[in-house]
């Protein structure tokens, strides 16, 4: 009855006032009953697209409302996301000390949960804003800190990006030669990551940097090369940005029919796309004022001369408008928190004066609290076992993520003692079990990552975990034949951890011994069932193509490994017949006549 008045009379408290100070929702209608992870989660995205449509206010009515839900839900590291989507909205309004409030604010909510990725990431954005408002040392400092966390929790992806960020305050700095030394190791290691399209946009950073050097033959040769990948591509981007500052490095060199016909292809690109059209416009003209007067033509001269004068007025009128713009979103947030207050106030008030019928509501309230409690007594329980089972599954999915970072924090540790050890085979020991607790770990990632919190995809996890170990053992994707043959349901968990570190030590002998020599490798995973009355029974099968190991009486001979030992164990776990044979290769087949297959 307490919490039905408490009830009765925050609904008289807080009516009028709310409906006054309401922001609107920015959630779609189909999400209001998701959980808040899925709100939030939703709500940042909302907010960064319409930063990027240009609609600030809007913008920030979605990164309030996701701040309001972390607040309420107390979680730091969703509390972190909110506190940094908003001090990305102040830096896209131009307010970067500002950004630099938010952003401290949500290292603090990062460092409660000890989330090196996001504490990296976000000293990338703090060294950004004090880049932009020319506090070097600084941005320098927390740079700087973001590297030394990424290096010490083996994050690769935030390490880069640190050192693209650094490279650009040193260039800023004038300090090209360092910058140029960060740049480095970042195009490593796109190219060995395969990425191409930020390979060759960090090649063409790169080429600036040489520009800037006054080392015009090496820029104009890494410009050529991105423009080459451009051309390859069709990528008109990496075409109009190179053909924009390739004159630039051209007409130093005196080459300035080359130059002028870029300077044409960078005009024609920007009435094409209208990408950076004024401001690519002002530079362009500026270079082809410069060859006109290079061969004496001072009437052309004169004449693109004007023209960039009116690229560069239109360039300065954009500029103003967006600084407007920007302020103006500011000011009408700033009145909006205003009145915000001003409502609290009066909600206050309101509240004090409705407190004095406190007594006659009470009486009301009982009565009529009654008969809504009987009258929805069965809803309420319905109801209730709703949220208990929702609450059960996002507890389930909470379990297996925490599982899952365990085993990521164990990987981490034996990758860190497999570097401090000297004897190979101490260290391949080491990591093979680090292998063993990953391919566990794939497992949790997929509970966690669906709405199944009890089943798993195997034909997804399959694929993960080959293509894993492939990247490990150093073999390309498009010079192995790797085929994936899983015509399974998903198999209840308690089946497919067993299972999954079977496939685990198969696929990792296959790696290890199968293609020392081999030309053409070739790696083929089965996973049917069998042809049974009743439909349960399960094969696994994997084949390679390599030279084929000695069988006696279907099992391997020689000493047994400990690799061999757990797939034998695992496979009487799992009630099944393990088999080997020689068979164009080393082939294994487990044969399992009684599995748990998910329910539907």
């Amino acid at each position: 009855m307490n919490r039905l008045y408490r009830q009765s009379v925050s609904w008289l408290l807080i009516l009028l006032p709310t409906c006054l100070q309401a922001q609107p929702d920015r959630l779609p209608a189909a999400l209001r009953s998701a959980p808040d992870s899925v709100k939030l989660w939703t709500l940042r995205n909302i907010g960064d697209s319409l930063i990027y449509a240009g609609q600030l206010d809007k913008a920030r009515a979605a990164f309030d409302q996701s701040l309001s839900i972390a607040l309420a839900g107390n979680d730091p590291d969703a509390l972190g996301m909110s506190y940094r989507a908003i001090g990305f909205w102040y830096g896209s309004s131009g307010d970067y000390s500002s950004a630099i409030g938010w952003y401290l604010k949500a290292m603090t909510a990062f460092r409660q949960r000890s989330q090196p990725r996001k504490l990296a990431r976000t000293a990338s954005f703090i060294g950004f804003a004090y880049d932009r408002i020319d506090k070097l040392t600084d941005a320098r400092r927390y740079v700087q800190y973001g590297i030394d966390l990424a290096r010490t929790h083996n994050l690769p992806g935030e390490l880069h990006e640190l050192y693209g960020t650094m490279a650009n305050i040193e260039a800023h700095a004038r300090r090209f030669d360092r910058a140029i030394a960060y740049t480095k190791p970042v195009l490593a290691y796109y190219r060995a990551k395969k990425d191409t399209a930020s390979y060759f946009a960090s090649l063409f950073n790169l080429a600036l940097l040489y520009k800037k050097q006054e080392r015009y033959g090496q820029a104009e040769n890494l410009m050529r090369q991105v423009l080459a990948y451009g051309n390859q591509h069709h990528d008109a981007y990496f075409q109009g940005y190179v053909y924009a500052n390739l004159p630039a490095v051209l007409i130093p060199q005196h080459k300035l029919a080359e130059a002028e016909q870029a300077c044409h292809r960078a005009l024609a690109w920007t009435d094409s796309t209208g990408s950076s059209r004024h401001t690519t416009q002002e530079e362009v003209y500026a270079h082809l004022s410069r060859i006109a007067e290079l061969r004496g033509d001072y009437r052309q001269a004169f004449t693109y001369y004007r023209q960039y004068t009116a690229s560069h007025d239109s360039v300065f009128n954009a500029t103003k408008n967006q600084q407007v713009a920007s302020l103006e979103a500011r000011y009408q947030n700033r009145q909006k928190e205003d009145q915000i207050k001003l409502l609290d106030a009066i909600t206050t008030h309101q509240a004090r004066q409705i407190s004095a019928g406190a007594g006659g509501l009470l009486a009301l309230s009982i009565l009529l609290g009654a008969l809504y409690w009987q009258y929805r007594r069965l809803g309420r329980s319905r109801n209730q076992i709703q949220q208990q089972s929702t609450q059960l599954t996002l507890m389930m999915k909470e379990l297996h993520h925490r599982v899952k970072n365990n085993l990521a924090i164990i990987s981490s540790l034996l990758n860190l003692q497999s570097n401090r050890l000297d004897d190979e085979k101490a260290i391949q020991a080491v990591r093979v079990g680090q292998q063993r607790v990953e391919a566990m770990s794939l497992i949790h990632q997929r509970l966690y990552q669906t709405d199944r919190v009890a089943s798993v995809d195997m034909g997804e996890y399959l694929n993960d975990l080959a293509q894993s170990l492939m990247s490990a053992y150093g073999y390309q994707p498009d010079r192995f034949d790797l085929h994936l043959d899983v015509a399974l349901p998903e198999l209840d968990v308690d089946v497919a951890i067993p299972l999954g570190l079977i496939a685990n030590e198969l696929i990792t002998n296959a790696f290890k011994y199968a293609y020392d020599s081999h030309t053409d490798p070739q790696l083929s995973i089965r996973l049917h069932q069998n042809d049974e009355t009743s439909g349960k029974g399960m094969t696994l099968e994997v084949q390679d193509n390599g030279p084929g190991i000695d069988i006696v009486d279907g099992q391997p001979a020689g000493p047994r490994s400990f690799g061999k030992r757990l797939i034998t164990s695992l496979s009487e776990q799992l009630d099944g017949q393990a088999e080997w044979f020689r068979q164009n290769g080393t082939l294994f087949r487990l044969s399992m006549p009684n599995v748990r297959l998910a329910t539907a």
